[in-house]
């Protein structure tokens, strides 16, 4: 109706339009109607001036139309405005929630461009029901509450269409003002003349965001439509405030296919140019939020805010004096008031809240006697609230009340999450005065350092809290304020670039003081509370410790260097460049010990570098020559390439190049070396994914890594947060740990073995392991506890529980303690996540989105032991009769509320969702625990009463709220009640049915009529779930409820089915049964387990099986269909023949005849039909052997209900093995106790082959009725490791048969394998996997009526058969009976001599020929205080043998061993000693005996498992030995380095083998040569003049009076010095240290002959 006003052009028409409207309105007699035909009289009557003046300015023609709007000068303006916000789902027909503001604004001139905004008869109105069905409703207490507000007038700068600063009266509320400044907001209108369409950035109540802007001019009506678009998420200056994440990260890569939150607003407004300005006729402002934590494309919960602008008068203005005082409050941006992110999720009116606090403690406590109430949670985040709103005063008033009693724990629980300073001063003050436990105040300071807002007061009083006596004095304490201390720095700079020093400050001083006093502990905790801060200004204080790059490095223990290293990974969040410049040099530095250049790769990656960065990297790689850091590396670059988190695309790109450039070399290392493993998942339809790495540290080449550590991240939201890591290093805990295996009694006597050192000058000791064990915990990137164990104190933990005589042992403490009865509450209640995202809305009410959720837990423990008194030992105490008695009552509830909506000090409205878990399981046993007759008993009283196990309920209300009327507050689900019957049950009407309903088509039928609203469809009805499991036998039965309402049926997404109402609940209630009084569990092991059978077992036959008609097909190849997963080759590529590949297929080790039994001219059909001929009868005869009775039960468990009339109710089952004879068997028998019952169930297993396993199920009346057998071998397929295995039945229930044909295509499906139509054997299936690279097989699966199989099938680990044990490939399944053995063994590695023939430790195989009678170091203790030495050397007159010499310094003893004639000959400390087929125990330390024409030498006291001996070949096994050796074997760590005795590598092997020959003394001597400094021998031009060079490094020559009979030509480093510079032979041997100048070819003397001469 406006718009044709607007468009008429004369008065006439304008007159004819009006009585046109008029006539209509009034023939319709409604008073509303009526009304508005008056104010159509009026607006035209306005329009008739406004045309009147038109005309005169288009007459005139000598005054411009001005097009930037303004307010004419001397006249008020009078707008209609209309504010509107909406929250819910975009669909109609569902509940929503929402606010309405209505009132009258007048706009009076004050002059200088200055302007007076007057609200009048302001109106609010709330909305709550079905949109759009329902109606607002008017809050009246609310409206005369804030009217007196919102008529105080807001004085404002307006020039050129945008408003400047804003003055408002001091007492206005800054909640109030911003609703004044969402309507300036509307007035905001940059208009450029010379453009139509333009964008920039415009600021605005929402701050300074890009907006679009769209004019568009109609000169006939003299209007003008401004479109202006603002998109909400691309701001240069956001007006947002959020908490809760500080320690998440951003994700924008994340968030590139779809946001979770957007935002927009866009407006209409109609301007009419005038001379003086353009004037605001209408405006139309639409802004939409919307959210899902999932993809927006999958639909959005919105929240939509709409403004309406109508101008209704402009006249003449009466200006008063002005009788309020202004001051300023800032511009248009929208302004937080103080402490908005501390507003309660619930409203609450307040008149005492010290009286509040204390009802609702009262509350806490009198519903949480026993176990935690369900709604404890929300009266949890209730009191915090409380706390937050109440002054300090009121706080320690309600201390002082209940001091000492116990609902003071819930103040301690709460007060860190009110997270305000002065929370935090309290805690201080009760820490000082002693007024809360040490248990307690690190309990409260523990949480309160990552919940306290961090800001400069807060800093303030934690640097306070160093100086408290209380926290010096408590190591605890003192880690947790420091740690704290950083993570508050971490907080507090998050948005800054650079930290003020000050602040650092104590973290800097603590790590500078540690360092000049060489405190250790200090250090580590200075470096871990910098990791804790993460700034970039602490580099300089980190570096100091790493090696290469501070002074200090070199004397620092390894942990603690690592330490530095990893404190440099929330800097690296900051400042990546910087650490990775640090990284890389750390890593290419190949003198760096192994686990600091893997600690400085995974640093490294961590800063997401370059792909020419990590090709840097993965290049010096190539050349890396220790396995450690090559394994760790590759393995890191691996798991990275295959990532599928978005914001490691770069990364894994590079690291995919990286992978495939090393593959080739270090793909087939095992799992001995240091690994990651980093697998990841993310889902892009629900916009989350997790992250997760497995760090194995390995220095030693043992199994058992030294360094542990898992992390699990987190991507949702659009941020990724590091939940929760876990850290353990074990360094030296094997030795302190094996040491009470074996005591050596004496000192070492180093005489002998000195003689042998000091023969090599240069020779350097391994460093000595000091034993320490560490574990830390870090909290979304933050650590948050750590602890350490040092040698001492682990001596003492170990002495404590093993010691005999310390009456005050640990042992002893812990006897005394049992023998007490144990009454334990432990609780806890926690703050868990409080995130809270407040942004400005049009209408100048703040948008919140939050997600509050709180945890409380308890536990009643009431215990009673019976320990004999007189236990002093370990071995007592596991052989003692222990019964114990337990009450235990755990109980847990979890309360969750996730807010969107308007949320205000005054009202509330929009979406809540609230969910709840509760949890109690009350356990009441008795248990009886004998370890010496290996029999334990369990019995527990059947509950008489209906338990709830777990509640689990969560609900999505629409609210409404506000202060004036808290009573009336209206909790609204957002679905609908409805009586709609399921669609299942509805019937389908013909559309004759709907020729009785006229509506149904007129909307469709109306000519030139709108198009109809959507149909509103009604909710269906919830879902109902009720099911119970009975357990009759013991009596009691489970039961689950659930209940299911949501708006899937609507729209079928992720946030549909979230959003409505679903509830569960598991019940264990009591059976009808009423005779059960006991309800008994008992394990029984060992030979005397048959006496504790209930049921003896019968014998047993397997019955012939059932005649089973089994169609036998050929091998014909039937069209089927194919389904790839992304591999390339098909059916035509890779042929499947099913007959050739069981003759490919052979059990067992490798054949070496196989590719010739292939090659004869038998088909392989023929050999397939005999092959069939004789498989019924030999699997008969394998499954008869398989019940064979094998001795009697060794495993008895009995699980029975004791019956007050003495009848047996349960289950008992006995298990049997044999493992005697080489064929190890188990039987497991499953019995019902129920007299007349027959049912029973078999398990037989047997490994009759070294490669073959076989296993039945048999169960049904006396195990006849249903029967599975199942056959795995082992083999090869074309030359490639494979597994074969088949399963057979005879007859199985028929819901197994269904759901396997239903289940097993499927998953072939969904994994990627493809099909083919086959007839296989009916009751048979065969599955064939062959390993044809570590991480890939080919698989094929015969399934009765189909072939599935796949090619290429990539393994989620890599599997190296090299790596695998010789004892388990060659005994094959056989090798299960020797995992004991195994485990024990794992740390022993050997070394063989044999012929000209070395395999070292780490399994290097070295070529090398004696050449002379010289004694060779084959390996030795390379401790500073070495226990042993073996040297090996040529035996005398025999060549091809060998004679080695063994020296021990614990007891002192030299033992040599050299063949003759007539066998072995023993020298014993240089007397001759005969075994005569009896062992000889030399000090009680060492262990001589014959074997096999040689002798076997056993020390295991100094670590020698084994030293065979036989003339031919020297074998030593080592245990506990790993990176303790040094000499030709090696070093023992899994790396195939060849280390000299001066620690350096050689660089071949016979600069090896010469490094570690004993040197003679003189001619006389069996050794002839020796190791010296030489000289080239000639004068060359070096650096232009005339130099000699002298060798860095020795060459092995003749010695005096001798000379060689045999040399070798070697490569040899040299340092040149000029001919004049004077040089001696103590001046040459200094000259090993100087650089390298020259390399030259030299002559190395093997053997030497002599002609000695006396002296």
């Amino acid at each position: 109706m406006r718009t044709k006003l607007a468009s008429a052009h004369t008065e006439a028409e304008l007159q004819d339009i009006v009585n046109t409207f008029t006539k209509a309105y009034e023939s319709m007699g409604l008073t509303r109607v009526k009304r508005q035909a008056s104010e159509l009289k009026m607006a035209a009557a306005e329009l008739c001036k406004e045309q009147r003046r038109d005309n005169l300015f288009f007459i005139q023609g000598s005054q411009k139309l001005n097009y930037e709007h303004s307010f004419t000068e001397g006249m008020m303006h009078v707008y209609r405005y209309e504010g509107i916000i909406l929250t819910g789902l975009p669909e109609s027909g569902l509940n929503r929630a929402g606010v309405k503001i209505n009132c009258g604004l007048g706009i009076i001139p004050l002059g200088h461009s200055t302007y007076l905004l007057k609200i009048t008869d302001a109106r609010i109105l709330e909305y709550n029901g079905i949109w759009p069905r329902d109606s607002f409703t008017s809050a009246h207490k609310l409206t005369q509450k804030l009217a007196p507000e919102l008529t105080k007038p807001v004085k404002f700068e307006y020039n050129n269409g945008r408003v400047g600063n804003i003055y408002a009266p001091p007492n206005l509320p800054e909640d109030v003002l911003n609703i004044h400044k969402g309507i300036l907001n509307i007035f905001q209108i940059t208009m450029k003349k010379s453009q139509n369409f333009y964008e920039l950035q415009e600021a605005g109540i929402e701050g300074v965001c890009l907006t679009n802007y769209i004019i568009q001019e109609n000169k006939k009506a003299h209007r003008m439509t401004v479109t202006k678009s603002k998109d909400l998420n691309n701001c240069q200056e956001k007006v947002m405030t959020f908490t809760g994440a500080a320690y998440a990260k951003l994700c924008p890569i994340c968030q590139q296919r779809g946001k979770n939150i957007r935002a927009t607003a866009s407006s209409t407004l109609v301007l009419k140019p005038t001379a003086s300005g353009a004037i605001l006729q209408e405006a139309k402002v639409r802004e939409v939020h919307q959210f899902t934590p999932f993809h927006e494309l999958d639909g959005t919960a919105i929240m939509e805010a709409r403004q309406n602008l109508m101008l209704v008068n402009i006249k003449a203005a009466i200006i008063l004096p002005l009788q309020v005082q202004f001051v300023g409050r800032g511009t248009l941006r929208y302004h937080f008031e103080e402490g908005i992110l501390r507003r309660p999720v619930q409203l609450m009116k307040l008149p005492n809240v010290e009286n509040a606090i204390l009802e609702t403690l009262k509350n806490l406590e009198q519903h949480n006697l026993e176990k935690v109430h369900s709604d404890t949670p929300a009266k949890f985040l209730k009191l915090i609230h409380l706390l937050r709103s109440a002054p300090e005063e009121t706080i320690a008033a309600v201390w002082e009340i209940y001091n000492g009693h116990q609902f003071r724990r819930w103040i301690i629980f709460a007060l860190p999450a009110v997270g305000t300073t002065g929370a935090l001063k309290f805690l201080k003050t009760r820490i000082q005065r002693v007024e809360v436990t040490m248990g307690e105040a690190a309990q409260a300071l523990v949480v309160a350092m990552h919940q306290i807002t961090a800001n400069l007061q807060s800093l303030s009083v934690v640097r306070e809290l160093f100086s408290i006596v209380q926290v010096q004095q408590s190591s605890i304490l003192r880690q947790i304020v420091y740690l704290g201390y950083g993570s508050m720095i971490f907080r507090y700079c998050t948005e800054q670039s650079t930290c003020p020093d000050n602040i650092l400050k104590p973290l800097h001083d603590l790590l500078a003081d540690a360092i000049v006093q060489t405190n250790e502990e200090d250090m580590v905790l200075g470096l871990k509370a910098i990791g804790n801060a993460g700034q970039p200004a602490s580099i300089k204080s980190i570096v100091k410790l790493l090696p290469g790059l501070g002074r200090a490095a070199a004397s620092l223990p390894l942990k603690i260097r690592v330490d530095a290293i990893m404190a440099l990974r929330n800097i690296a969040k900051k400042d990546p460049e910087k650490v990775q410049a640090i990284t890389i040099q750390l890593f290419m530095n190949q003198k760096n010990h192994p686990e600091l250049r893997m600690s400085a790769c995974a640093i490294f990656l961590c800063t997401k570098p370059p792909v020419n960065s990590l090709l840097v990297l993965a290049s010096s790689l190539l050349k890396e020559t220790s396995l450690q850091v090559a394994s760790f590396a590759y393995s890191q670059f691996r798991s990275l390439a295959r990532s599928s988190i978005p914001s490691l695309r770069s990364l894994s790109a590079g690291c995919n190049i990286a992978a495939k450039l090393l593959g080739p070399k270090f793909d087939r290392l095992g799992f001995r070396f240091s690994q990651v493993f980093q697998p990841d998942l993310f889902i892009h339809n629900l916009m989350a994914g997790a992250f997760a790495k497995v760090v194995l540290m390995n220095n030693a080449g043992s199994p058992i890594p030294t360094v542990v550590a898992a992390k699990l991240t987190g991507y949702t939201l659009g941020v990724s947060a590091d939940l929760v890591e876990v850290g353990l290093r074990m360094e030296g805990i094997q030795e302190v740990m094996t040491k009470s295996r074996a005591s050596v009694r004496g000192a070492p006597d180093m005489k002998q073995i000195q003689r042998i050192l000091n023969k090599f000058p240069d020779g350097k000791s391994l460093p000595e392991k000091t034993p320490l064990a560490s574990a830390y915990m870090k909290l979304f990137g933050q650590e948050i506890a750590f602890v350490e164990f040092r040698k001492d104190e682990i001596y003492k933990a170990i002495q404590s529980v093993t010691g005999v005589h310390d009456k005050h042992s640990t042992l002893r403490k812990l006897v005394n303690r049992l023998q007490k009865p144990l009454e334990l509450r432990p609780s806890a209640s926690l703050l868990t996540a409080e995130l809270r995202r407040v942004v400005p809305t049009c209408l100048g009410l703040p948008m919140e989105l939050s997600l509050h959720s709180a945890a409380v837990a308890k536990a009643t423990l009431n215990v009673e032991s019976n320990v004999p008194s007189s236990i002093s030992t370990l071995s007592q105490l596991l052989n003692a009769n222990i019964q114990l008695k337990a009450q235990i009552n755990p109980s847990v509830a979890v309360y969750s509320r996730a807010i969107m909506g308007i949320n205000t000090p005054f009202i509330q409205s929009g979406l809540e969702l609230e969910a709840k878990i509760h949890s109690a399981v009350p356990i009441d046993v008795s248990a009886r625990i004998n370890v010496k007759e290996r029999n334990l008993k369990i019995e527990s009283t059947p509950s008489q009463q209906e338990n709830r196990i777990i509640f689990f309920k969560s609900e999505v209300f629409a609210v409404s709220r506000n202060i004036e009327n808290l009573s009336a507050e209206k909790l609204t689900p957002i679905l609908p009640e409805t009586k709609e019957i399921s669609i299942t049950n509805q019937k389908f009407k013909s559309s004759g049915y709907s020729q009785t309903n006229p509506l149904l088509y007129s909307g469709i039928e109306a000519v030139g009529a709108e198009c109809p609203r959507e149909a509103q469809r009604p909710a269906p009805k919830p879902s109902v779930y009720n099911t119970c499991m009975k357990m009759t036998t013991f009596g009691f039965e489970v039961c689950l409820d659930a209940k299911m309402a949501n708006a899937a049926y609507v729209r079928h997404s992720p946030l549909y089915k979230l959003i409505g109402v679903h509830a569960a609940k598991v019940l264990i209630r009591p059976g009808k049964d009423t005779e059960i009084e006991k309800l008994v569990l008992e394990l029984q092991t060992g030979p005397e387990a048959s006496s504790t059978m209930i049921r003896p077992l019968e014998k047993e036959e397997l019955l012939p099986e059932r005649a089973l008609s089994r169609k036998r097909t050929n091998s014909t190849n039937h069209p089927g269909s194919s389904s790839n997963s992304g591999h390339t080759s098909s059916a035509a590529t890779w042929r499947i023949n099913q007959e050739l590949l069981e003759v490919m297929f052979r059990s067992g080790q490798r054949s070496e005849h196989t590719s010739r039994r292939l090659s004869t001219g038998t088909k392989p059909n023929s050999r397939l039909r005999h092959r069939q001929s004789s498989s019924s009868s030999r699997q008969s005869s394998e499954q008869r052997s398989l019940i064979e009775d094998i001795g009697d039960p060794t495993l008895i468990i009995l699980a029975r209900a004791r019956r007050t009339d003495g009848k047996q109710q349960g289950y008992q089952v006995t298990g049997s093995v044999q493992s005697s004879g080489g064929n190890p068997k188990m039987h497991l028998r499953i019995v019902e106790l129920a007299e007349g019952s027959m049912w029973k169930m078999c398990v037989d297993a047997a490994i009759p082959k070294a490669h073959t396993a076989m296993i039945m199920y048999r169960w049904g009346e006396n195990c006849q009725r249903y029967k599975i057998s199942s056959k795995a071998s082992m083999g090869y397929l074309a030359n490639h490791p494979a597994m074969k295995i088949k399963i057979d039945w005879s007859l199985i229930p028929d819901v197994m048969v269904t759901t396997a044909r239903m289940v097993v295509p499927g998953i072939a499906f969904l994994l990627g394998f493809s099909s083919r139509l086959k007839a296989n054997p009916s009751h048979q299936v065969t599955a064939l996997v062959s390993l044809t690279s570590p991480r890939f097989i080919d698989t094929v699966v015969k399934l009765p009526r189909l072939t599935i199989y796949y090619q290429g099938f990539e393994l989620p680990l890599p599997v190296h058969v090299h790596a695998i044990a010789p004892v388990v490939q060659a005994r094959g399944f056989k090798s299960i009976a020797e995992i004991p053995k195994l485990l024990l063994t794992m740390n022993q590695r050997g070394c063989t001599a044999e012929n000209e023939r070395v395999v070292t430790f780490d399994s290097n195989e070295l070529n090398y020929k004696i050449p002379n009678d010289c004694h060779y170091v084959l390996t030795k203790d390379c401790s500073p205080t070495p226990k042993f030495v073996l040297l090996m050397r040529r035996a005398n007159n025999q060549q091809t043998k060998k004679a080695i010499k063994l020296l021990i310094s614990v007891p002192n003893v030299v033992i040599e061993a050299y063949p003759t004639m007539d066998g072995i000959k023993l020298l014993v400390d240089n007397v001759e000693t005969t075994l005569s087929n009896q062992e000889k125990v030399v000090q009680d330390v060492v262990t001589i005996r014959e074997q096999d024409n040689g002798i076997i030498i056993e020390a295991p006291s100094i670590n020698i498992a084994q030293l065979f001996f036989d003339g031919v070949r020297v074998q030593i096994v080592l245990d506990q030995m790993m990176s303790k050796t040094c000499g030709i074997c090696g070093l023992n760590n899994g790396e195939k380095k060849m280390m000299m005795p001066n620690q350096e590598e050689a660089k071949d092997v016979e600069g090896l083998f010469q490094s570690w020959t004993c040197p003679g003394q003189s001619c006389k001597d069996d050794c002839k040569v020796r190791r010296e400094f030489v000289e080239l021998g000639k004068i060359i031009d070096f650096d232009g003049q005339q130099s000699k060079c002298y060798s860095v490094e020795p060459v092995q020559r003749c010695l005096a009076q001798c000379s060689p009979t045999e040399t070798l030509s070697r490569h040899v480093d040299f340092h040149c010095l000029p001919v004049n510079h004077p040089v001696d032979a103590t001046a040459i041997f200094s000259l090993r240290k100087k650089p390298v100048d020259m390399s030259h070819s030299v002559d190395s003397h093997s053997d030497c002959s002599c002609h000695c001469t006396a002296a």
